[in-house]
């Protein structure tokens, strides 16, 4: 099925965000996953999504770099919500298993083999690809709408692209909804262990992620 952006954009923009993943599922029965990194506040959207469409697949990325924590608050987070993840992990002969350190010579390289391609692959045959990005959080992600055609051949609804800290905070908190438990040692934005780190005084809260580096996105919401 194609659809005509700029007409489903207008409708999405006048729904909240239960009803934007509804509108997925409605519209593509069968062919809607959602991906998630179990970062610091990823219980908001997969809460959403047990809320409005309990059936709707979790892709989960193990780069094989990630934090004991993260994986061990994805397992918390799947129990809590009796979610269905689909792990996907690099392939077999990727740097992470020979243990070259390529996150030190070239990240955006290493990016692309341990998370960007293992995601491509997760999501072939799929439809929609549900995520939690917000356009609070980069200039990157302030120009991204609420649905896009990406070039992988999906449509990626991003349901609280408008969403912003304070809206966040107040859902966590009104359903009760743990956080990452890196966040109690300041860490705001969690990805893989050797390009994260809590930001420093007064930085923003993704300043974290390829401390000292240009660099401000992983690729996989650029595919």
């Amino acid at each position: 099925m194609n659809l005509h952006l700029e007409t489903e954009q207008n409708k999405l923009a006048g729904m909240d965000a239960a009803d934007r993943i509804r509108w997925a599922v409605k519209t593509f029965p069968g062919g809607v996953a959602a991906t998630s990194s179990f970062g610091a506040e990823s219980a908001v959207l997969l809460h959403l999504i047990r809320q409005a469409a309990p059936d709707v697949p979790v892709l989960f990325i193990n780069t094989g770099y990630l934090f004991p924590e993260t994986l061990a608050f994805k397992n918390r987070l799947a129990g809590l919500l009796g979610l269905g993840v689909r792990e996907a992990a690099p392939l077999p002969g990727s740097p992470v298993f020979s243990g070259e350190a390529l996150y030190k010579t070239d990240p955006d390289r290493c990016c692309a083999i341990h998370k960007v391609d293992p995601l491509r692959r997760a999501l072939e045959g799929w439809k929609v690809w549900i995520t939690g990005v917000r356009a609070d959080q980069t200039e990157t992600r302030a120009r991204m709408g609420l649905l896009e055609e990406r070039s992988v051949g999906v449509y990626k609804l991003n349901p609280i692209l408008d969403w912003n800290q304070e809206q966040v905070n107040r859902y966590l908190g009104d359903h009760n909804l743990p956080l990452h438990p890196l966040t109690a040692l300041g860490y705001t934005s969690l990805g893989c262990q050797p390009c994260t780190a809590p930001p420093r005084p007064g930085e923003d809260g993704r300043s974290g992620r390829w401390a000292g580096l240009e660099k401000k996105e992983c690729g996989i919401h650029l595919m």
